[in-house]
């Protein structure tokens, strides 16, 4: 199967890459399927996520733990239930990214966090009702990236994305 996309041109991908939401995303409740697209080899902290649906549908996410290591999102036991786990720590875990020109001004929403379920592909958006976390963090506001670094990733690749041609 193949999407044309405006900043990759034609991307070839099989219906096992791409990740499901069935009940959409927040804002999004029509799209269903995304395919995720690495911005760097081997390393999925950051990850442009396609929509199948509607094209010019697309999420910049990130891995949390790469901005904060003590990031712990808390799902309910429906929400583990949903994704056919017991434990937050079998989930790949990102959250939304709005990019700004000045990368430290981008924000993340640490509280609506995309659980994925890196064998299934299945994933949900969940809003952490009693969590210390808000819906706009500055990139800028975490020490990774206020040292002057842009946000980097780690060596772990959770292979949940594809590389992006």
């Amino acid at each position: 199967m193949t999407i044309e996309t405006d900043y990759y041109g034609t991307i070839e991908y099989e219906p096992g890459d791409l990740i499901t939401f069935q009940d959409g995303l927040f804002g999004f409740p029509q799209l269903h399927d995304f395919l995720p697209l690495r911005l760097s080899e081997d390393n999925d902290s950051i990850l442009m996520l396609i929509s199948i649906e509607e094209k010019r549908v697309v999420f910049v996410i990130i891995n949390p733990l790469f901005l904060d290591p003590d990031y712990e999102p808390i799902l309910t036991s429906e929400e583990l239930s949903y994704l056919g786990v017991s434990d937050v720590g079998e989930l790949s875990c990102y959250v939304i990214c709005v990019v700004k020109d000045n990368y430290r001004e981008s924000t993340v929403n640490l509280k609506c966090p995309l659980l994925i379920h890196p064998s299934t592909r299945q994933a949900i958006q969940v809003i952490m009702e009693n969590s210390p976390y808000g819906y706009s963090h500055p990139l800028g506001s975490f020490a990774s990236v206020a040292n002057g670094s842009p946000v980097k990733g780690g060596e772990e690749d959770a292979g949940i994305a594809q590389e992006s041609k």
